[in-house]
């Protein structure tokens, strides 16, 4: 019998200064809400994207088994979907892509499957992925980019014997396997931290360039839509991450349980209408916050920040302040992101910001 995962990541970072970008651009709230419709809340949200031609906001609400919808504005619209099996249903949808006509493809991780909506959010059709979990998707040239392990869809790390990890699935539009993006950067024997060095944000820029973020490690790879890497960069961060590294292992009744050091590097990423790569980056030792803290209940809020890029040059241009514990993250029209984070009293709140 195949052995479980369960994977329990202990953050230990090391901090040391390291020379970082401009002070960072304070924005201004233009609305924020924690509750909407009747007096409804999210629960473990992962996914934050933006139908630019329609004005709206979606939320992959995964904890409540469904998308929620919002107008610019913050207005609630509807709530697509609730949990089960069946078709419009979700059991942990994690990860959402708007096409140009409106239509949504959500990642129904737990189904093992990726769901179609009309722009009204009827259900149109699911594509089972037999062979892959999709936590992260786009969609381009009549295939599927995905990723299996993205945001809080990262309860879970797929084994795999080969001797590296896939970094990108990519699927057909009937959600058979077409295909890998793989490096051979960070070969390791052990599937666990092969895993968690290999786990990367998704986005897709307008010249139909796949950009990855790694979680954590400081590095952003780009790759064409046939899977060539076309070049790698890093941000300035205020500390140094340390590769993820294992430190316990242990089995019981068939159930291997371990334990890793790691530093959060990137969260989330997103392109403006104008070209810009927008990267969600943590700011500070969690290590360090979490010095003389003796109750997981008791920890800190971790400082992050939106750094904007320039992809010709690979620099930082603009740094964004945001709130702590951001989620994920969506660029609006103009100068405007919408974002959802977790406040001290561990509420979650949808929030518009203008810079």
């Amino acid at each position: 019998m195949q052995s479980k995962f369960i994977c329990h990541l202990i953050l230990i970072l090391l901090f040391s200064f390291l020379p970082g970008t401009s002070k960072a651009d304070s924005g201004k709230t233009v609305w924020s809400l924690s509750y909407f419709g009747e007096n409804d809340f999210f629960h473990r949200p992962s996914d934050v994207e933006v139908d630019k031609k329609r004005s709206l906001i979606y939320i992959a609400d995964s904890g409540n088994n469904r998308i929620v919808v919002f107008d610019s504005q913050g207005k609630f619209t509807k709530s697509i979907g609730s949990q089960g099996q069946g078709p419009g249903e979700f059991d942990m949808p994690t990860g959402l892509f708007i096409f140009e006509d409106g239509h949504i493809a959500a990642a129904d991780y737990n189904n093992h499957r990726i769901q179609i909506f009309d722009q009204n959010g009827v259900f149109s059709k699911a594509i089972k992925t037999v062979n892959s979990r999709v936590a992260d998707l786009i969609y381009t040239d009549d295939k599927y980019y995905t990723v299996s392990s993205y945001g809080v869809s990262g309860y879970r790390l797929i084994r795999t014997e080969d001797k590296f990890q896939p970094l990108v699935t990519i699927l057909d539009k009937d959600g058979v396997e077409f295909g890998t993006i793989s490096v051979e950067d960070f070969p390791d024997t052990n599937p666990f931290i092969r895993a968690l060095k290999h786990r990367v944000c998704l986005t897709l820029s307008p010249d139909k360039k796949i950009f990855l973020p790694y979680f954590a490690i400081n590095k952003i790879q780009i790759f064409n839509l046939d899977g060539k890497k076309l070049g790698a960069f890093e941000q300035p961060l205020p500390f140094k991450p340390i590769l993820p590294k294992l430190v316990q292992q242990k089995s019981s009744d068939g159930v291997i349980q371990m334990q890793a050091t790691i530093d959060m590097v990137s969260q989330d990423a997103d392109f403006s209408p104008d070209g810009r790569l927008y990267i969600l980056t943590y700011t500070e030792s969690f290590h360090k916050l979490m010095e003389g803290v003796s109750s997981p209940g008791e920890r800190p809020l971790q400082k992050m920040k939106i750094n904007v890029m320039d992809i010709k040059e690979y620099k930082v241009i603009r740094s964004l302040d945001c709130d702590p514990n951001v989620r994920a993250f969506a660029c609006l029209e103009g100068t405007r992101l919408v974002y959802i984070y977790e406040d001290e009293a561990g509420e979650l709140i949808l929030k518009c910001v203008e810079y």
